[in-house]
């Protein structure tokens, strides 16, 4: 029987503090990958991030992975979404990852979220330096 995509999530969400969360969410996002609904599962999974901001996710792990099959039909947007509610340290180094593969105004449009995090006075201290770390690399 297939499961539904709230009980993938919610299996992730168990196992986060697990010490193989990272082979679990191999095996999660395998699942979430043969689902008709799959780009479905990128808005939970970004706020399972934030919810979570000091979770090793991988570098970038199976979940940034996931997410960046969707890139250029609508992952960037979910991204930011998630930039503005709560950034973390790696929804920004996943912003970086994006910013280095754009150009022109799609670019500066990115840099400008960044440039969002590194004024936002809700965030965490960390956050904020690498925010900025990353757009020094930019200019």
């Amino acid at each position: 029987m297939e499961k539904e995509l709230n009980e993938l999530i919610s299996k992730l969400e168990a196992y986060i503090t697990n010490d193989d969360f990272i082979d679990i969410s191999y095996d999660v996002v395998e699942e979430i990958e043969e689902r008709e609904d799959a780009f479905e599962a990128i808005q939970p999974i970004l706020m399972l991030i934030e919810k979570n901001p000091n979770i090793d996710f991988g570098k970038p792990g199976p979940l940034v992975h996931f997410a960046e099959k969707f890139y250029k039909n609508g992952y960037e947007e979910k991204l930011v979404e998630s930039l503005k509610r709560f950034p973390t340290k790696h929804t920004v180094w996943m912003l970086n990852r994006i910013i280095n593969g754009s150009q022109g105004d799609s670019k500066e449009y990115f840099i400008n979220v960044l440039e969002g995090v590194m004024v936002n006075p809700n965030i965490d201290n960390e956050v904020v330096l690498l925010a900025k770390h990353f757009r020094e690399l930019h200019y």
